[in-house]
């Protein structure tokens, strides 16, 4: 039916109670005037009482000794209080707009605020983590793993050598790719040519390398990679090109976390010799791709 005046903006109402914070006593001050004690419904301790047992004033409201530690709190009957918002705990999940919610509106440290995934990809929750805006996988562990299943950001690096090693006859010798060319996440060492592969990283990795040394042409110049010091590939095969010597490797290889990953070399050129000093000659990458 028609009224007279403005709209109203209030959507919702609830009744209104208020808590008496460690009542003692007898005299206590309502948050809003009522006429009769009927217009109140007292709990004291949880246990609803008989409004003959109270009485009220306006604000005042007088009961019988109240001994602490009790709690006591009213409802105001009849009294509702009118907001534009949705009272506490009346909106349900189906009321809630598919992926309305926002990482900045969860908040941090409880249960199911934190965005995760699991080893297959599919979101999960955890209770684990003090901002509510991390993401982090419970398969992997840790936020680099979530970063793989996402161009730029890569799992893996990638290096060369400059100024040349020298190697020695007939002995294998780790190469140590001293210039990296990427290494998103500081995991290969160019001190001792090594890439280890970090925490919650555990996978599928292509792994390639190449060298190229002059003056070992039409010799043995072999090129391999290396698992925890296991060579997983070695090809004694030497590709020449007048009078320098080259060679390439490259692998799938599973790797758990905490493997070490070096890349290795063997010739038998009769003396030391020294591998080229380019990003083309000698280098290596590595790299998860599942």
């Amino acid at each position: 039916m028609a009224y007279i005046g403005n709209v109203p903006a209030e959507k919702y109402t609830a009744l209104t109670q208020q808590t008496f914070s460690t009542p003692t006593g007898t005299s206590f001050t309502l948050s809003q005037a009522v006429t009769n004690a009927v217009d109140i419904d007292l709990y004291i301790d949880n246990v609803k009482q008989d409004p003959t047992t109270y009485s009220v004033s306006g604000t005042a409201l007088t009961t019988s000794t109240i001994a602490s530690p009790s709690t006591m709190y009213c409802i105001f009957n009849g009294r509702t209080t009118e907001t534009v918002n949705p009272p506490d705990g009346s909106v349900g999940t189906a009321k809630v707009t598919d992926d309305a919610i926002t990482l900045a509106k969860l908040a941090p440290g409880t249960d199911g605020n934190i965005i995760s995934f699991d080893a297959s990809g599919n979101p999960v929750a955890v209770a684990t983590g003090s901002d509510g805006q991390v993401l982090t996988s419970t398969g992997a562990g840790s936020a680099p793993a979530f970063e793989a299943a996402f161009a730029g950001f890569p799992i893996g690096a990638g290096a060369y050598l400059t100024g040349g090693q020298a190697i020695s006859n007939n002995s294998v010798s780790i190469l140590i790719f001293n210039t990296e060319s990427y290494d998103p996440n500081s995991d290969y060492n160019v001190s001792n040519g090594t890439y280890t592969v970090p925490s919650g990283q555990a996978g599928k990795y292509l792994i390639t390398g190449h060298i190229s040394i002059p003056t070992v042409a039409n010799t043995l110049l072999g090129f391999g990679i290396r698992v925890n010091g296991t060579s997983i590939i070695f090809k004694g095969v030497s590709h020449s090109y007048t009078d320098t010597g080259g060679n390439n490797s490259i692998i799938i290889a599973d790797l758990a976390v905490a493997d070490a990953v070096t890349w290795f070399c063997h010739h038998k050129a009769g003396s030391t010799k020294t591998t080229e000093a380019s990003a083309y000659g000698t280098g290596m990458s590595i790299q998860r791709i599942a």
